[in-house]
């Protein structure tokens, strides 16, 4: 039972495991649109597609994130993680760490 039972397996073939893994248990899945029978071949195909658009969903999501990232870092807004012994002064810059 689970609010996105599809956010489970980040990919389909992990999906798909987990499915044949209930089919033969005879388990079900119940989300929150409703009750699934994993031997029932129309409730299998409707989580399928559930773990696909969830799975085009986080790609989507993280190349979103990405273009963000690129965009600041044209801008020259990005600030990442600086390697040890390296910080950020006052105005900005990457300077050498000057507490040691």
């Amino acid at each position: 039972m689970g609010l996105d039972v599809s956010r489970l397996a980040r990919s389909c073939s992990a999906w798909h495991r987990l499915l044949e893994i209930c089919a033969v248990m005879d388990a079900l899945v119940l989300d929150q649109d409703g009750l699934y029978d994993t031997k029932q071949f129309n409730d299998r195909l409707l989580l399928g597609l559930k773990a696909a658009m969830s799975e085009a969903e986080f790609h989507v999501i993280r190349e979103r994130m990405r273009g963000g990232s690129l965009s600041k870092a044209s801008r020259g807004e990005l600030w990442v993680r600086l390697p040890v012994g390296f910080v950020y002064d006052g105005e900005g810059h990457v300077v050498l760490d000057p507490d040691k």
